[in-house]
């Protein structure tokens, strides 16, 4: 019979008790209940309740990177290559939420304005995304694609737009059409940003 991995007991049982009840809600005490473990485990993996959330947030934040990464590392030299990017970024963003529902549900309801440290992951989490957005704003700009602009504001206005219309979404909304929306989001944010003939 398989050893049981507890450490990753406790971080899924934290995942469902964080997502249902929230962080300041919950305790130790229902996390070790829902992962089946005694105390001394979870405090063999983790010094407290909040090292766990700040696992957890360092992952969300961590995959949410890396599939903006995956799409946009590359600079595009076209503006159909870059919609066509765009389109999947912001699609593959929206999966992701809504194929961790739970995971989504601690990012939406429970990080921002809960703790210094953790504010201060969602600021760099951003501040990477934008970055990264700068860069391709500003070679869109050098190859003619968009028109001049100030790319620092910009970029932090762009890599925010997909990320907080995608949380009021999935807040507000049911059954939503994600390749609509992806696509709808990219035609504003590209479009938006080209150079008018």
């Amino acid at each position: 019979m398989p050893r049981r991995d507890k450490r990753a007991d406790i971080v899924n049982a934290g995942i469902r008790i964080f997502s249902r009840k929230g962080f300041n809600r919950c305790s130790v005490e229902d996390i070790l209940q829902e992962a089946h473990v005694a105390r001394a485990t979870f405090y063999s993996y983790f010094d407290s309740k909040k090292d766990l959330f700040v696992e957890l947030v360092d992952s969300i934040l961590n995959t949410m990177f890396e599939i903006v990464a995956k799409e946009l590392g590359d600079i595009p030299s076209t503006i159909d290559e870059l919609k066509e990017k765009t389109t999947n970024t912001i699609l593959a963003l929206y999966k992701f939420f809504s194929e961790n529902w739970e995971f989504s549900a601690i990012y939406i309801k429970e990080v921002m304005g809960m703790n210094p440290e953790i504010d201060y992951r969602i600021v760099e989490w951003q501040q990477r995304v934008s970055e990264m957005v700068k860069i391709l704003l500003t070679r869109g700009i050098e190859k003619g694609i968009f028109r001049p602009m100030d790319v620092d504001i910009v970029s932090a206005v762009v890599a925010g737009i997909p990320q907080h219309l995608g949380l009021q979404l999935f807040m507000l909304g049911e059954n939503l059409d994600l390749p609509r929306v992806a696509n709808a989001v990219t035609d504003y944010l590209i479009y938006g940003l080209a150079t008018r003939n």
